[in-house]
């Protein structure tokens, strides 16, 4: 069970790293649109909205895909998709039911699960900050 816990929290620290990298780079790449917000137009927010949603899908994915990789190599399911298809449920705290892992896995699959919850929120903190300074004209913390 320990060396189920320690690699559970490898995989949780590794995907708080991609979130963290993930934040970094879309930061960097819209800091001058967020820091010029009123003068964009709609058309221009919607865009770089989209930018940044599809930017951390892309984010949550990569972190799926860790923990499916892990679950697949370790044995516990026995094929690709299914090891997806149970780490995207599972990071995204539904929970079907329909796929399970047993034994001592169950708890790295619990742990997933609060590491998608906690990812879930710092991007969602991320976007509403951003929506707020592209929509909604409030400065950046660089602006104040």
């Amino acid at each position: 069970m320990l060396l189920v816990i320690v690699i559970a929290t490898a995989l949780l620290l590794a995907t708080i790293v991609v979130h963290g990298a993930a934040v970094m780079l879309l930061y960097n790449c819209g800091a001058r649109p967020l820091g010029n917000a009123g003068n964009l137009s709609p058309l221009s927010r919607l865009g770089w909205s989209y930018f940044f949603v599809l930017g951390f899908v892309v984010a949550h994915l990569i972190e799926i895909m860790i923990w499916a990789l892990a679950y697949r190599l370790t044995g516990e399911l026995q094929d690709l998709e299914e090891a997806i298809y149970f780490s995207a449920i599972t990071f995204a705290t539904i929970g079907y039911g329909d796929v399970t892992l047993v034994g001592k896995w169950r708890l790295a699959s619990a742990l997933e699960g609060v590491n998608g919850i906690l990812l879930f929120g710092w991007t969602t903190a991320f976007l509403f900050k951003v929506s707020a300074v592209l929509w909604f004209g409030q400065a950046t913390t660089d602006d104040s």
